[in-house]
């Protein structure tokens, strides 16, 4: 599925640099809670959600499968409809494809899963290092600051496959009506870079064709998702996501294969396809306090 893209790219080394140049400007304090900003110039756009990850003192175990008693703390956070052929998505209808995302931390970092339904799985077209969004995935946006100048986009497959992606704002973002950057903007003002994968990240994903039940579980190590606040160990904080999935029922293959095959489940709602340059449409994460000793 072709989207958007800046037409200037990066260069690898002048990304990090920039990236780090931004985040040693960052102070190690947690982020104060946020009130959602005014719904990006669309009238009538949808409420940005919120969502909770509850400290753990037994984390989970990253093997794919949801063991007993292991996420049960964490509230299930629901995807809305697939995205109608409209300028927003995220209309509270249930989605026909179930998904559900449970959501913990503790001080070594973050952890996430996804259970879905995928009675047509469709992957395994891509290379390492290639994105995944073209075949059934699923993907993380996290904006640590919430300040929509840096966010991580995280995309991954039925098969475990993993693709990350930096997203560097040099500006304060300039929104269309429908609350994507705007095209000027991307061309001026938007880098991207692919960084590598942090050794301490671990991701599992497990797919039952039978029943078509996908279970993914990653963890995102406190180095990596609050590098712009020092570090870890991890900290109690408002950050804002977004939670993107894409369930294709022909394979990349297929000739003439239509963009009405995929159907586009967006969290926090967004134009359809428009995901990667939505940051001001983020939803809400909060990471509760620890709870006091007895």
């Amino acid at each position: 599925m072709p989207l958007p893209m800046p037409r200037s790219v990066l260069p690898a080394a002048v990304a990090v640099a920039i990236a780090m140049m931004l985040s040693s400007l960052a102070t190690p304090a947690p982020a104060p809670a946020q009130q959602p900003p005014p719904a990006s110039g669309a009238p009538g756009a949808p409420a940005l959600p919120h969502a909770s990850a509850p400290y753990t003192a037994k984390p989970p175990v990253i093997d794919g499968e949801w063991t007993p008693g292991e996420w049960d703390a964490a509230p299930p956070v629901s995807f809305p409809a697939p995205a109608p052929q409209g300028p927003l998505s995220g209309a509270p209808a249930p989605a026909p494809t179930p998904t559900e995302v449970r959501f913990l931390y503790d001080d070594a970092g973050l952890y996430v899963t996804f259970r879905c339904i995928d009675a047509t799985p469709v992957f395994g077209a891509f290379k390492p290092g290639e994105p995944l969004h073209q075949e059934d995935v699923c993907e993380l946006f996290l904006d640590e600051k919430g300040d929509h100048r840096q966010f991580t986009e995280i995309q991954f497959d039925p098969a475990g496959r993993l693709y990350l992606r930096n997203h560097v704002l040099t500006a304060e973002p300039r929104i269309t009506p429908e609350g994507r950057l705007t095209p000027e903007f991307c061309d001026r003002e938007l880098w991207r870079y692919s960084p590598p994968t942090p050794e301490a990240m671990r991701v599992a994903s497990r797919l039952d064709r039978t029943t078509g039940v996908w279970i993914a579980e990653l963890f995102l190590p406190a180095a990596f998702v609050q590098r712009r606040g020092g570090g870890g160990p991890m900290k109690p904080g408002t950050w804002r996501i977004n939670l993107v999935r894409h369930d294709w029922s022909q394979p990349l293959a297929t000739p003439g294969r239509a963009l009405a095959s995929c159907a586009m489940m967006y969290w926090a709602p967004v134009q359809p396809g428009h995901p990667h340059i939505s940051p001001t449409r983020m939803g809400y994460m909060v990471l509760e306090a620890k709870p006091s000793a007895p």
